[in-house]
This record gives structure tokens, sequence and C-alpha cells, in this order.
């Protein structure tokens, strides 16, 4: 394979993806340093908090995927050297999630006492849960305004600058646990509350500090914004053609994902167990993956505007090699050493022996999973995201979940059934998503 790469774009690719890489990692390991401190409060501090972090997740990660649209039409405008157009989205993506950032902060603090109780029958953990999920609403104001500098920011190619903010970001969330959590230097002892409110802190700083970035003379000279902002609803209509469908893809996707683990956790503890130790490796191999496809929608945008269709579509293949090393050489290792990586995560014997054969097909995964990842995103950049939506929507709704209740619990071939469905997922939106970047109709898409 890496006989196979060209040097000169891989390097480009390498330059975009690497920050990408390391702010993920970082945000990574804050969740890490998060569960372990909230795991020394209590089984039911650790409960609520996932509970409510995947519920403000699934909700906040859809409104966030605002920067799918900001960052393609960016790309495109800077590659066609029109750096006022490219003010312009930054102005009106801004505008969108304030406005949008509000409305759903307030109302998911408002509405947090009412939720919480649906989603656990423990006490203390619903208790737990309000407070966490309250303050963890509000965050989201602030992780939209991030958001929006970062597809602003990416789509340039100074996907460093987004890095930069996520280890300040997470360095800070990780001191506020400390001591809110804990009750540590004078602060009284927050436990649940204070994560959430650490990282309402944390986010406020981070949308601060890329706020402090922005206003850099020679961002501020060569495109104007803010400074002459004017909102003008023909640009935010542009932005969210592209971004919309990506919200929704974001949404159907990870309810999906929840309806899947809901499908394995009636097969039994143990299998849901196991995949919750699979789940917890993709967020890995997604680590490894993601820079890649920001990397890939960026050049195929930017050569896009710039006339130059067929390097775009070089930078795509070229981006998928490398994603193809990057994350089958994780898959490899699942493949290889799968009772090793297992016994990692727990020394439960039933767990190591029911997930070693399906933790060898969730390495052979990764290879059509690197493909999905790094094309659907280039072709998002090129103004693809409706087709991304209504192709990823159909093979997740219609063939992936019920084939995994079907092979699971009607043909009773349990967990391993249950992956397999998630095989034939990622190999047929591979296989979709590879066609789609072939066939180069993307090429004449006008944005």
């Amino acid at each position: 394979m890496t006989a196979l790469l060209n040097g000169p774009l891989s390097r480009d690719i390498l330059k975009l993806a690497s920050p990408v890489f390391f702010g993920t990692l970082s945000q990574t390991i804050f969740y890490a340093v998060d569960t372990a401190m909230l795991g020394r409060v209590g089984v039911e501090a650790l409960a609520a908090a996932g509970i409510g972090w995947f519920v403000v997740w699934v909700f906040g990660s859809s409104l966030m995927a605002i920067e799918v649209g900001a960052q393609s039409l960016v790309a495109r405008r800077f590659g066609e050297g029109d750096w006022e157009a490219c003010g312009g989205l930054l102005d009106n993506t801004l505008a969108f999630a304030v406005i949008s950032g509000f409305l759903f902060s307030v109302a998911g603090y408002l509405f947090a006492p009412a939720i919480f109780p649906y989603l656990s029958d423990d006490i203390k953990v619903v208790e737990y849960g309000i407070d966490y999920l309250k303050y963890s609403f509000l965050s989201i104001f602030f992780f939209l305004v991030i958001a929006s500098f970062r597809g602003f920011f990416d789509g340039l190619g100074q996907t460093h600058l987004f890095m930069k903010v996520a280890i300040v970001m997470n360095i800070s969330n990780i001191v506020f646990d400390y001591v809110l959590i804990f009750g540590k230097f004078g602060f009284p002892r927050l436990e649940v509350k204070g994560a959430a409110i650490a990282s309402l802190i944390s986010s406020f700083i981070g949308a601060a500090y890329f706020f402090g970035i922005s206003f850099s003379n020679r961002f501020v000279r060569r495109f104007r914004y803010l400074s002459r902002y004017q909102f003008n609803p023909a640009i935010l209509n542009s932005i969210m053609r592209l971004a919309l469908p990506a919200m929704i893809r974001v949404f159907f996707t990870m309810a999906g994902l929840t309806t899947f683990l809901w499908i394995v956790g009636r097969i039994g503890n143990v299998e849901l167990a196991a995949s919750n130790i699979l789940m917890t490796l993709s967020s890995f191999t997604f680590l490894a993956g993601y820079g890649f496809a920001v990397a890939a929608a960026t050049m195929v945008s930017q050569n896009l505007g710039k006339g130059n269709a067929e390097i775009a579509e070089s930078y795509g293949w070229e981006t998928v090699k490398l994603g193809l090393l990057c994350m089958g050489f994780l898959g490899a290792l699942f493949i290889l050493f799968p009772g090793i990586i297992l016994e990692i995560f727990t020394d439960q014997k039933t767990v190591i022996e029911t997930g070693k054969n399906v933790l060898i097909l969730f390495g052979i995964i990764q290879f059509f999973d690197a493909i999905n990842l790094i094309l659907s995103h280039a072709l998002q950049g090129a103004g693809y995201t409706k087709w991304v939506m209504k192709a990823e929507g159909f093979v997740v709704w219609f063939l992936f979940l019920p084939a995994a209740y079907i092979l699971s619990l009607v043909f009773g071939f349990g967990l391993y059934g249950a992956w397999l469905s998630m095989f034939a997922y990622t190999l047929i939106i591979g296989v979709t998503m590879l066609w789609k970047f072939k066939e180069g109709k993307w090429k004449e898409i006008e944005m």
C-alpha cells in the first residue's frame, strides 16, 4: 500500500489530518478521565452521566453538523478565491449557532426534569441525571459556536486551530472536573452536577478562545467577518441546504446505533457487555479515521472551487489509501489478538469468550468502515450531503437493523448474528460510497 502512495498528496492530507487526530484524541482522553472521576463517586453517578451524555450528544451532535455545510461552502469559496464570501459564511453560521443554540439550551434546561425520569427507574440515577442533563444542555450553546468556527477554519485548511482549542478546552475540563466533582480548593462537592458544570465552563472557554483566534489580523483583514456583519437569509439557506441532510444523517445514525444496542441487550447482558467494549474500540478507530475524513472533504471542495476536479478526485483516492492503512492496521490487531485486547477491558471470562470471534469480525469491518467514513465526507465536501443522508438512512433502517433483529433473535444466531449484520452494513455502505465517488457526478455540483 505504501508503494502506491503519492508523496505530495499524502503530505498535504497528513498536514490537515494530524491536527484533527490530536484534537479528537484530547477529547477521548477527557472522556476517559471524566468517567474515571465519576466512577469514584459511585455506580449511580456513572450511570446518570452516561445516559445524560448520550441524550445530549444525540441532539447536540445533530445540530453541530452545521459545520459540514459551513466547511464545504467555505472550502469551495476559498478555492474560488472569494475571501469575502468565506467571511459571510462564518457570520451566518454563527447566527444559526447563537439562535438555535440559545433555544435548544434553554428548552433542554427547562425540560430536563421531565425527560430523565423516562430514562431510568433508579431514583438516585434520576436525581443525579436531572442535574447533569440541565447543565449539559446549556453547554450546547457554546459547542455550536465552536462548531461554527471549526467548519470555517477547517474549510480554509487551518485544522490546527481547532486542535489548539480542543486541547485547551479539555485540559480546563479535567481541572474543573477535579475541583467541582470532589469539592477541592474550597469549592463545594457537586459530584455529577459538578461534572456537567465543568463541561459548561470549559465549553465557554473553548468558544472564547476560538473568538480570540478568529480576531488574528491575518484572518480579519482577508475575510472581513464579524467586523461588518450582515445577516443574509440566502447565505444561511445555502448553508442549511448542505447542513440539514448531514444533521438528519447524524441523528438517525446515532438513533440506529442505539436501537442496535437495544437489540443486543435483548440477547443477554454478557452479549451487551461485549458489544459495549466493541463500541469503545470503535471510538478509537473513528479517532484514527476522522482526521482523514475532514482532510478529504476540505481538499475535494477546495480543488473543485479551483476548477481542478481531477486533482480533487486524486485527493479523495489518496485519502482512502491512508485511511485504509491506518484503520486497517487497527483492524489487523483486532483479528490477530482478540483475546488480549478484550482482556484490557474486562477480566470476565464469559465476556472475553463471547466477544473473541465477534472482535475478529469487527477487525474486518474496519476496512470497509474506512472507505465509508472517508468517501462519505468527501462526497459531502463536494455537496452531496442529501444523497449521503438517503443512502445511509436506507441502509441503516431498512437493511442493517432488520437484519440484526432477524439474525440474532429470530434465527437465534445471537451476538454473532447481530454483528454479522453490522459487517453487512459497513460492506454495503462502503461499496455504495465507493461506487458513487468513482461515478464522478459529484464533480459537476455547483454550490
